[in-house]
Order: structure tokens, then C-alpha cells, then sequence
């Protein structure tokens, strides 16, 4: 896994669209469930208030029984118990739907991003957003009702205050004033504390991926495991603790304090001749009542801010790693149409294709070509050189997963533009050496498949094709999902072949794949496998190590710092496969033809 290179989130560094469009952009579709429940929230508060009013009214009115005011006071409590919960059911359905739709929106942004940007960012970044930011942003719809109905009920509660007694309305608003200045204070303070522990949580992520795919080495060296979980990895999980305990100790001192100036304004309120509350009695109760009723919605509301506050930060850390990720053109993709419709070619040409990139090996800037090149149907080309000479690279540019710098690549002389690259890249089947691999034939079965006669026909080809490759045994096709992918590496990698054979697509590139393979499945791969694909018409392309089977290739290409620095051409197909060439075959190696048929 990778580090994120981006620079820390801070005054600075913020993107430049706020963060609040990204949110309103999720929220679009559920824009009238947002004005019902904001609706019923300000429906609550006011009744809310109404509910003091009339109960101070009845305290101050000289007959204690009188029904209009009780009729009145169910009134209000009625209307604040429907809109509590209309507003908290339509919340919970906000928060749910905008997270949902937050790991959506990134989900595709990532699938539809250039592989040199995804591999550069990593995905520790990606994953702390789309579970801990992701949840940040959904838990704003918790806070939200809350936020609007406290909010509603303390100026419903300022208010009638000033309609009793503008000097008490007033004192009440300094408090609250001051009040908020002392908790603005400790607010920036939490804000960047919490953006601390978010650029903490993607080392955390980073580590966490390190323990499983570490696993074996860690279990190897103690003393390395010891470092690294009670050292990095607790460290990160320290770091993260420690950065939300200070945002989070200083909202609850930064509330503590706005309390602590509403009780002193309550005290001077009341024990103050000059606000004149002792010139009535019973304003003097109204006030002790609208004092206290006032608190619980105050100390609702500032408790309910910083989980605002974490939501906007968590927005701009989206944001933030989003931008990493070159904006997709808004280009509309071709329908998928047949292979030979779509993919087929007579000639792929690379004219002076360059692509630099960063050499971790030699901690610099490599760049591979100009680089000169033509593939055409049923022509098998091998391509060798020594570890970092650039094979993987140019593998990745000849499929459009990378953007050549510089040069053209050209499909029957048609130029591969940025445009068209999606559609270029659906003419390769490959199996790269860091491959991964689906638990289900994605692409392959169509999950509309309504009568399962296309999902039931994939299944046998596959099952068809792993008794060929002596794998039926270890797993099974079974509705278009692989029964088990718990197989080892040289297994893992013919089950991707037998995906790649079922896409059956002109262009076929296998990265150093017997590699992980024993002698006989070498040879099987060589002298049946790749003979038979360039018998069908396919182009093949094999990137290996394996000089004994050379002389089976059309081209060998040999690759040396970024260049091609040789080019030998094999035997004519009828004598590649003379017994002088051939490694021997075990005697319960698979025989029979690849054909996906």
C-alpha cells in the first residue's frame, strides 16, 4: 500500500471548491425529504416554546384550572412528539442515503481515475474516507435535527425573553455572545486537531494493510513484529487517540464555559435589583422558567456542533483526496459491442512512445523509449530484459493503462487519443504479474441474465477450462462465482488465464506468468497454450525470463533501460514445436487444446 504525497489539509491547502458542494451534490435527489425534515425540526422548536409560554401562562393566571390552556398545551406537545419523529425518521434516511451515495461517488471516481494516479495515491487514503469520513458526514444528519430544533427552541426561548423584558433579553444575549467567542476559540483549536488525526488515520489505514500483507514476515522476526505493532502501528492508533481526545476536550470545555456564563447570567437575573426582575413575582417566575427550560436545548445544541465540525473537516479531506485524482472527461463510452465488432485490428503501432516515472530501486526519474513498435494478429512476441529495465512499464503503456509523454499509438492508422483510450484498452486480455483476481466472472456473466442459459453456458466453458488446467479439483464455477479463491500463487495465476480466455479478446499480454509455475505447466503454457492463441488469431504478448523457449516466439525483444536494445526473430512456426525445442511434459499434465469453445 502507499502513502498519500499530499500535502496536509490546512488553511491553505483547502480545495478550492467548497466543501459543501460535494454534499449538495449528494444530496440533490433527496432535496425535498431535507426541506420536510428541516420543516418539522423548526415545527418542533416552536412548539416547543409554545409549551413554556402557555405553562407559564397557567402558573400565572389566578384560577389554576382552565381548559383552553390545557387544550392548547396538548396542542403543543402533540404537534412537538409528530415532528420530533417525522424529523428523526426522515434524517435517518438523509444520513443512510448520503453515505451511501458518498461511497458511490468516490467508488466510481476511483474506478474511473488514470492507474498512475490511483497507484501514486495509494489506497490508505481512499479507505479512511470511505469508512471514517464517510460516516463523519453521515452522522451530520443525527446532528442536524438537533441542531435545528435546539437552535429553534433557544431563539424561540430569546424571544419570549424580550417580550417579557428587553433588559433581561439582552443579558441574556451577552452571555451567550461572550459565551460563543470563548467557544470559537477552542473550535479552531479542535478543527485542526481533527484534521491531525485524519492525516493520522491514512498512516493507520497504510499500517493496517502492512499487518495482513506483512503477515508472514512479521510472524518470521519477533523482534519486527514488536516494532512494528507496538512502534508504527501504535503509534498511529496513539496519534489518532490523541488528536480527537484534544478536539473533542476542547468543544467540551469550550460548551462548559458558554454553560457557566448562562448561569451567571441566570444569577444576575435574578439577584440583581437593577434588571428589576424583583419588581414582579410572577415575570420573575416567567423568567426562572424560560431560564431553565432554555438550558437543556443550549447544552443540546453546542454538544451537537462538533459533530458539524467533524463532518466539514471529513468534507474537505474527500475533497482533498479527490483532487488527487485527475477529473474524468465527461465523455460518453461506446455500448459494448463483439469482439470482432469492437476490438479486432490488422496492425497496433507504437510510434515514439517515452513515459518517465520514478525508479524506487535507483531513487530516480526513469523513462523508457522512444520506443518504435508493431504488433499484428496471430504473431507471438516475447519481451525479456533484466529487473527494472522498464518491461512492466511498457506493458502498461502498449495496454493504454498508462499515457504515453510522448509519441503516438496508432490502430490501424487511427491515433489513440485520451478520448478513445477506454475503448482501445477493451481490445487486451492480460494477466499482469501483480494481477488481481475477482471472485466472480465480472464482464463475463451478465447478472441480467434473466433465464441463466448464457450464465449456465459461461459456467461450463470455465469449468471446462479449470479441468484443462488440472484446477477442478481445488474449485468450481457455480452461477459466474468461483467457489474458492484460497489457492496458491501458480494456481491463483491459471485461474486468471481462464478469465482471460473467456473474455477472448485480440490482444493477449501475460506478465512473467509461469513464473509461479512447476516445469510441466511451463511447458504446457509455451508449447500448447501460446501456440494455440496465436493459432486462433490472437495477438500475444509475454513478458518472461524463461531463454529455453524462446525460439518459439516470432519476436524476442530484448529491453535494457527503457530502450529496445535487440530484436531476434524465432523459427517459423511449422518447427517450433520440434522435440530439439520442446521441455519434457508430465504424464498428468492437461493435453487438450485452451479452447474456450
Amino acid at each position: 500500500m502507499t502513502v498519500s504525497n499530499a500535502p496536509p489539509v490546512n488553511g491553505s491547502d483547502r480545495p478550492n471548491k467548497p466543501a459543501t458542494r460535494l454534499l449538495l451534490s449528494l444530496l440533490r435527489r433527496s432535496r425535498g425529504a431535507l426541506a420536510l425534515a428541516l420543516i418539522a425540526c423548526i415545527a418542533n422548536g416552536v412548539s416547543s416554546v409554545l409549551l413554556v409560554a402557555t405553562l407559564n401562562r397557567a402558573l400565572s393566571a389566578p384560577v389554576a384550572a382552565d381548559l383552553p390552556l390545557a387544550l392548547r398545551f396538548g396542542a403543543c406537545a402533540l404537534v412537538a412528539l409528530i415532528a420530533r419523529i417525522v424529523s428523526g425518521v426522515l434524517f435517518a434516511g438523509l444520513s443512510q442515503d448520503t453515505m451511501s451515495r458518498m461511497r458511490e461517488h468516490v467508488s466510481a471516481r476511483v474506478a474511473a481515475a488514470e492507474l498512475r494516479d490511483v497507484e501514486r495515491v495509494g489506497a490508505a487514503p481512499v479507505q479512511s474516507i470511505l469508512t471514517d469520513d464517510a460516516t463523519n458526514v453521515s452522522m451530520l444528519f443525527f446532528a442536524l435535527p438537533n441542531i435545528v430544533m435546539h437552535g429553534s427552541i433557544v431563539a424561540g426561548c430569546l424571544a419570549y425573553l424580550a417580550w417579557l423584558s428587553w433588559p433581561v433579553c439582552v443579558l441574556a444575549l451577552a452571555a451567550i455572545v461572550i459565551g460563543s467567542l470563548g467557544y470559537r476559540f477552542g473550535d479552531i483549536r479542535a478543527i485542526a486537531s481533527l484534521e491531525a488525526a485524519g492525516r493520522a488515520q491514512d498512516r493507520l489505514f497504510d499500517y493496517l494493510g502492512s499487518l495482513f500483507a506483512g503477515a508472514k514476515e512479521l510472524k518470521l522476526h519477533r523482534e519486527r513484529a514488536r516494532q512494528f505493532v507496538d512502534g508504527q502501528l501504535g503509534s498511529a492508533i496513539t496519534e489518532v487517540r490523541d488528536h480527537r481526545r484534544r478536539a473533542f476536550v476542547a468543544y467540551a470545555v469550550g460548551v462548559g464555559w458558554i454553560i457557566f456564563l448562562f448561569y451567571v447570567f441566570l444569577g444576575a437575573a435574578t439577584f440583581l435589583p437593577s434588571i428589576g426582575v424583583h419588581a414582579d413575582a410572577q415575570a420573575a417566575a416567567g423568567y426562572v422558567i424560560v431560564f431553565l427550560f432554555m438550558l437543556v436545548p443550549l447544552d443540546g445544541l453546542l454538544n451537537n456542533l462538533p459533530t458539524v465540525n467533524a463532518a466539514r473537516v471529513s468534507l474537505e479531506r474527500i475533497e482533498r483526496v479527490l483532487a488527487e485524482f485527475e477529473e474524468p472527461r465527461r465523455t460518453a463510452l461506446p455500448a459494448p459491442a463483439s469482439t470482432d465488432q469492437a476490438a479486432a485490428f490488422d496492425t497496433l503501432t507504437l510510434r515514439g512512445i517515452t513515459h518517465a516515472y520514478f525508479h524506487e530501486r535507483d531513487e530516480r526519474m526513469f523513462r523508457i523509449g522512444p520506443i518504435d513498435l508493431s504488433f499484428r494478429p496471430g504473431e507471438l512476441v516475447f519481451i525479456v530484459g533484466g529487473n527494472g529495465s522498464g518491461k512492466t512499464t511498457l506493458a502498461k503503456v502498449l495496454t493504454g493503462l498508462y499515457e504515453p509523454e510522448g509519441g503516438v499509438i496508432e490502430v490501424d492508422g487511427s491515433a489513440v487519443t485520451r478520448d478513445t483510450r477506454p475503448a482501445y484498452r477493451e481490445r487486451f486480455s492480460t494477466v499482469f504479474n501483480d494481477f488481481h483476481l475477482f471472485d466472480s466472472l465480472l464482464g463475463i456473466v451478465d447478472p441480467d441474465d434473466t433465464n441463466g442459459n448464457a450464465r449456465a453456458a459461461a459456467d461450463a466453458r470455465a469449468n471446462a477450462l479449470l479441468a484443462k488446467l488440472a484446477l477442478d479439483h481445488k474449485v468450481r464455477v457455480d452461477n459466474g462465482t468461483f467457489s474458492t479463491r484460497a489457492l496458491s500463487t501458480g494456481q491463483r495465476k491459471r485461474l486468471a488465464l481462464v478469465v482471460a480466455y473467456l473474455e477472448d479478446r485480440p490482444f493477449y499480454l501475460f506478465d512473467e506468468w509461469a513464473a509461479d509455475q512447476d516445469p510441466s505447466f511451463k511447458a504446457v503454457f509455451y508449447e500448447q497454450l501460446l501456440p494455440e492463441l496465436r493459432g486462433r488469431g490472437k495477438t500475444v504478448v509475454v513478458i518472461t525470463h524463461d531463454d529455453r523457449y524462446f525460439p518459439l516466439a516470432d519476436r524476442v525483444l530484448k529491453l535494457d533501460n527503457g530502450a529496445i536494445v535487440n530484436e531476434t526473430h524465432g523459427v517459423p512456426h511449422a518447427v517450433a514445436g520440434h522435440a530439439s525445442t520442446r521441455a519434457p511434459v508430465a504424464a498428468d499434465a492437461p493435453q487438450p487444446r485452451m479452447d474456450a469453445s
